[in-house]
């Protein structure tokens, strides 16, 4: 945890900034201590914030052998005291990348079929189409029941995709990403974050107050992150602990 101090939330997370050599959409930031004048400069107190860098995804190249199972390189991938590979033969390391997809597909079948369970069991009849591109799993579901799956607020496959990111863990693929989608609503939602985050980016400005929007999982709150990021008027940071961690919109 890397902690900042200054007399405003702002300047705290511009120190943040400038010291790490990171902008805004490349960390999380969570309000430890918010601010405070005091009387007559007694009970006064800085704001205090949290800033975590966001993990950026890097391809890795790591050579694999003929003889080596897929599933004993994610492990290694996954440890940071992972021993040191033999040099792979040519044939070898042009076969390897062709083995981990294969790998890839057949987990990704088996989460389909997971999910294809689950979902019956929530009395949805529902049909899933699961493809695989690099290291992203797409699980694409058709029904006529799309608001029971999407539930309220996405909630409801919003939790689906937490399951199924669980599922490839535990299947030793952390590496790889889901994402859940039916009738196109991961683009129908994306575009009202868009509008939402740029609606109350304006109302921060008119009234110099910020914003807390409501709660939201991680990967929509860097969808308001990045579509601010470039905003000259305002910032943004998340605060709260989960599942009620929120955005938070604030005049720079």
């Amino acid at each position: 945890m890397t902690v900042f101090k200054s007399g405003t939330i702002d300047s705290a997370i511009e120190a943040a900034l400038q010291e790490l050599n990171l902008d805004r959409s490349q960390v999380d930031v969570t309000v430890l201590t918010t601010p405070r004048r005091g009387f007559l400069g007694i009970g006064a107190r800085a704001a205090e914030i949290d800033v975590t860098p966001i993990p950026q995804t890097q391809p890795t190249a790591t050579p694999v052998s003929e003889t080596q199972p897929v599933e004993t390189v994610a492990d290694a991938e996954t440890t940071a005291t992972a021993v040191a590979t033999p040099v792979a033969t040519v044939e070898a390391q042009e076969s390897a990348p062709a083995d981990r997809q294969a790998a890839y597909q057949q987990v990704a079948g088996e989460l389909g079929d997971y999910l294809d369970a689950i979902v019956e069991q929530l009395g949805i009849d529902a049909q899933s189409d699961v493809t695989v591109s690099h290291r992203n799993v797409t699980v694409n579901f058709v029904t006529e029941q799309e608001g029971l799956l999407i539930g309220k607020h996405g909630r409801t496959i919003n939790a689906l995709q937490n399951l199924a990111q669980v599922f490839l863990n535990h299947q030793r693929f952390s590496k790889l990403v889901v994402t859940l989608d039916v009738a196109n609503y991961r683009e129908r939602r994306l575009e009202t974050l868009t509008r939402l985050a740029e609606n109350m980016a304006r109302e921060v400005v008119a009234t110099g107050k910020p914003v807390y929007l409501d709660p939201m999982p991680s990967f929509e709150r860097k969808q308001i992150h990045s579509v601010l990021a470039d905003n000259d008027h305002v910032v943004t940071y998340s605060a709260g602990a989960e599942p009620k961690r929120a955005v938070v919109i604030t005049p720079r």
